[in-house]
């Protein structure tokens, strides 16, 4: 049997997409939906026990999802290396988009006050410095 690239391709990206959809994330959820053949727009009115049925919207999961941000690099180069927020800061802006204040230590030391903004729908979440705590000693 001839299978054909675009195919196979077409298989493998369901399947990762699935697979995201069971780890509890939120990035790729929106598109994958519940991984079974119930069609996604028709959402369920009962809570689902399962993280993995929807996107998050719980204020524990929007600040997991904030603390994402670890790793991310800064344009000075530093890098984004302890995130800290706060579940009780958690406010719903529009619905699929949720603020949480954070602190964030970077890898020269320094601190700041900000606010993460959640994209629940994408999975992205966005940083706006506010305020500095220390500027640190790295150069």
């Amino acid at each position: 049997m001839h299978r054909t690239p675009g195919l196979i391709a077409s298989a493998v990206a369901v399947l990762a997409l699935a697979g995201c959809a069971s780890t509890g994330t939120t990035q790729g959820t929106a598109a994958a939906g519940a991984p079974s053949a119930a069609p996604s727009a028709v959402p369920s009115s009962e809570p689902s026990a399962e993280a993995s049925s929807g996107p998050c919207v719980t204020k524990a999961c929007i600040a997991a999802d904030a603390q994402s941000l670890k790793g991310t690099v800064a344009k000075d180069n530093s890098v984004m290396t302890r995130v800290a927020c706060r579940q009780s800061t958690v406010k719903q802006v529009v619905p699929g988009t949720y603020t949480i204040h954070c602190v964030i230590t970077y890898s020269d030391g320094a601190k700041w006050h900000g606010i993460a903004s959640v994209l629940t729908a994408s999975g992205e979440v966005d940083w706006e410095p506010t305020s500095v705590i220390s500027y640190g000693g790295g150069a």
